[in-house]
């Protein structure tokens, strides 16, 4: 018997892979959610078909996240954990990138997450235990880059969207709260294409980043501890700080050439 389940959605790759390998290795079993079904079949023979139970779809369509509800129901055990994951960053400038590349984002990377909310929510809140749902932010939540516009603009709605829905959860006495990972670079594939900025900002992460393994340890560390917002490096806070005091001076933050 394990000690509840952890559902993640973007479980394929990158951080959310590296999440659902922590859950198992904390004792939880694993609900998984992604497009990728090879991928998702791969996972769930790595982990054990009794530990990891998945789901292939898409967190665009309210009908594949209602089958991932029931999957996470079939355990028959507590949601204790649930992170919103799935993304994609594509770049370019404002008055360049195509519409269709913000919308995208936006699409999955904003109303993906709430989406996937109004899909699990209801089942934490349908248990007597307590139970986190994390969304999985980065450090564009924070600042603003040049290139980065649509991306930062689905995560700054992302930040905004964890805290409100955890005061209205805090009104209504509930056991469900929210959290948002906040995360610098990582060594994912989450910038692979073939711009030069992207580019840029891949070396940046192979050199500068912490590998997912080691940033899904910290995610577990610090939920377990209480925290709400889940930093991976001081530099995302000091570049933050020093961005408010621009706007609060009326100005706005300079901020580097790509996302920390």
């Amino acid at each position: 018997m394990t000690i509840g389940v952890v559902a993640v959605t973007g479980a394929a790759s990158g951080i959310v892979l590296a999440l659902a390998c922590e859950a198992i290795e904390r004792g939880y079993s694993v609900a998984a959610f992604d497009q990728n079904q090879p991928a998702l079949a791969s996972l769930q023979a790595k982990l054990g078909p009794d530990r990891c139970r998945i789901c292939p779809g898409d967190v665009t369509s309210d009908a594949d996240l209602e089958r991932f509800s029931d999957t996470v129901m079939a355990f028959g055990r507590p949601l204790r954990l649930a992170f919103a994951n799935a993304g994609v960053l594509r770049a370019g400038e404002v008055l360049d990138q195509p519409i269709a590349d913000i919308e995208q984002m936006l699409a999955i990377n904003l109303v993906g997450a709430i989406r996937t909310a109004r899909a699990l929510v209801p089942l934490m809140l349908s248990q007597i235990d307590p139970s986190i749902f994390v969304f999985t932010g980065s450090s564009s939540m924070l600042l603003a880059s040049p290139g980065y516009a649509g991306y930062a603009a689905s995560k700054h709605g992302l930040l905004a969207m964890a805290e409100a829905l955890d005061a209205e959860l805090a009104l209504a006495n509930a056991s469900v709260r929210t959290a948002v990972l906040c995360p610098a670079a990582v060594q994912t594939g989450i910038a692979d294409g073939d711009t030069p900025l992207l580019a840029r900002l891949q070396l940046r992460m192979q050199s500068h980043g912490i590998s997912a393994q080691r940033l899904s340890q910290i995610a577990f560390d610090r939920l377990a501890a209480g925290e709400r917002v889940i930093f991976s490096s001081d530099l995302t806070k000091d570049s933050a700080r020093a961005r408010f005091d621009a706007l609060l001076g009326g100005d706005y933050g300079r901020q580097q050439t790509e996302p920390t």
